[in-house]
């Protein structure tokens, strides 16, 4: 069982049919192969140590390469990919990392800034990652930044309550024990 990644990607001045035209397959609203499709050329099964010697790899080596993350986008509903004002935002989890492989692709193919939230069912961390497109068509020099998000942020609440359903750890320990921690 992974630790799963309630991942958050704003797409900043973005419109959702743009975004739905490179993210969302027939069967799937958010669906990494869609822009980046697996190598055919990769094991589909579990294999050996011999298989595996034997073969490129298994397609969990090639969707870790390729996507960042093992499994395909998962946890999806009706407002996985919606339009907030100018902005495109996607909400889905990841197994055990969040697609960064993924995220740079639709970066590099929107040439669009990018805010991508994420936090780890096995921390309190919430991160912040930003990608920043600066230039124009002719000239490209994107920038990329990570935090940690402050704990008493807006920021921080939302995903923490994607995640678990609450908004603050604090929260989440009364409702599982019956009382504050500090008590």
């Amino acid at each position: 069982m992974p630790n799963h990644i309630v991942n958050e990607i704003r797409l900043h001045s973005v419109n959702h049919e743009d975004v739905r035209a490179i993210a969302s397959s027939e069967d799937r609203v958010i669906d990494f192969e869609k822009l980046l499709p697996l190598p055919l050329n990769f094991w589909l099964g579990s294999a050996g140590l011999d298989h595996q010697r034997a073969s490129p790899g298994t397609h969990l080596d090639s969707a870790r390469a390729t996507w960042g993350t093992e499994w395909n986008a998962y946890a999806l509903n009706d407002d996985s990919l919606r339009q907030d004002g100018g902005d495109t935002v996607l909400t889905f989890e990841t197994a055990w990392s969040p697609p960064r492989g993924w995220v740079v692709a639709v970066f590099n193919t929107l040439k669009c800034d990018i805010t991508h939230h994420w936090q780890d069912e096995g921390s309190d961390d919430v991160h912040r990652e930003r990608y920043i497109f600066t230039g124009d068509n002719s000239m490209f020099f994107p920038k990329w930044e990570r935090e940690v998000v402050d704990r008493d942020s807006d920021d921080y609440r939302r995903l923490y309550k994607l995640q678990w359903g609450f908004e603050t750890p604090q929260q989440l320990h009364e409702e599982v024990m019956g009382k504050s921690p500090s008590a």
